[in-house]
C-alpha cells in the first residue's frame, strides 16, 4: 500500500511543468509585446525563427507611411553633382564666397570668404585678400582685395591704396582705388584721386579733397571741398555741403544741405 500511495502523485507531476514551459512564452509575447525570448544556453543571443519573424512583422507595421514617402522623394530628388547639391541645400550663397579681381588682368573669380590670398586662375598672379588696419603713420603702399581701415591716428603716405571697402578716420596721401565703398569720417586733407563704387562722407566730417572723386553713387552728410563726379545720383543730406562742382546723372539736396558750385547733369555715365 505504501508503494501504491507513492506512485499516485508522481503521474500528474510533469503536466504542470510542461504547461508552464509551453504556454508562458506565448502569454508574455502576446500580452506585453516584450522582446523575443533569448536562448541563454548558447554563446551569443539567439532568437528563434518564429519569434524573429513576428518581431520583424511587428516593427514593419509600425513604420509611418510619411517617412517612407519622404525617403522615396529624397531619393528621387538627389542631385547628380556636388555643386548642384550645394546649390540645392543653399550652401552656394554669397556669405560663403567673395569675389576677387586680379590686379593684372582684371579677371573676376570666386574664392572662399575666409581665404587670405589667391592666385588668379587666368594669369596666375598673386592676390592678397588680407584685411588691413592702420593705426600709425605709414609710408608703405597698400594693395589688397580685402578691407582697409585707417584709424584716427593713422596717416598713409604712399603712391596708392587698393582695397575692397575703405573706412577712413585718419588721413591719406595716396591714390585710392576701391572696388567697393569708400567711407570717410575725418577732418583734414585727402591728397590723391579717389575712385570707388560708393562714396560716403559721414556727419561731422570736414574734408578737403585735392583731387577729383569718381564714384557710382555719392552721399555727402558732412562738409567737403572738391569736385565730385558720379555715374549715378549725388545726395547732399541735411547738414551736408559741397564746396565745388558736381557732375552726376541727378543731384538731390535735402533741406539743410548746400551746394556751393556748379551743377552738371549728364545723361550718359562718365
Amino acid at each position: 500500500m505504501m508503494l501504491q500511495a507513492a506512485s499516485v502523485p508522481l503521474a500528474p507531476a510533469p503536466r504542470p511543468v510542461v504547461s508552464e514551459v509551453v504556454h508562458e512564452p506565448v502569454q508574455v509575447v502576446s500580452e506585453s509585446e516584450a522582446q523575443p525570448e533569448v536562448d541563454s544556453g548558447t554563446d551569443g543571443e539567439h532568437v528563434t525563427g518564429h519569434l524573429a519573424a513576428e518581431t520583424v512583422a511587428r516593427v514593419a507595421s509600425h513604420v509611418p507611411i510619411a517617412i517612407a514617402e519622404l525617403m522615396q522623394q529624397s531619393a528621387q530628388n538627389t542631385p547628380t553633382g556636388t555643386l548642384q547639391k550645394m546649390r540645392e541645400q543653399g550652401a552656394f550663397r554669397q556669405q560663403y564666397f567673395k569675389e576677387a579681381e586680379c590686379f593684372d588682368c582684371s579677371n573676376k573669380f570666386k574664392v572662399g570668404r575666409s581665404s587670405r590670398s589667391a592666385n588668379c586662375p587666368s594669369c596666375g598672379a598673386y592676390i592678397s585678400l588680407e584685411d588691413v588696419e592702420l593705426n600709425l603713420p605709414s609710408s608703405q603702399a597698400i594693395k589688397t582685395r580685402g578691407d582697409v581701415m585707417i584709424r584716427k591716428r593713422g596717416h598713409l603716405t604712399a603712391s596708392h591704396l587698393y582695397a575692397r571697402d575703405l573706412r577712413c578716420f585718419g588721413l591719406v596721401e595716396a591714390n585710392i582705388f576701391c572696388s567697393g565703398d569708400a567711407t570717410f569720417k575725418t577732418t583734414g586733407t585727402i591728397i590723391g584721386e579717389v575712385k570707388c563704387k560708393k562714396f560716403l562722407v559721414e556727419k561731422g566730417s570736414e574734408i578737403t579733397f585735392m583731387n577729383p572723386v569718381h564714384a557710382d553713387d555719392i552721399e555727402i552728410h558732412g562738409v567737403i571741398t572738391g569736385h565730385v563726379y558720379s555715374k549715378g545720383p549725388v545726395i547732399i543730406g541735411n547738414g551736408g555741403a559741397v564746396n565745388g562742382d558736381v557732375t552726376a546723372r541727378s543731384v538731390s539736396i535735402e533741406p539743410g544741405g548746400e551746394l556751393n558750385g556748379s551743377m552738371n547733369i549728364v545723361r550718359t555715365a562718365k
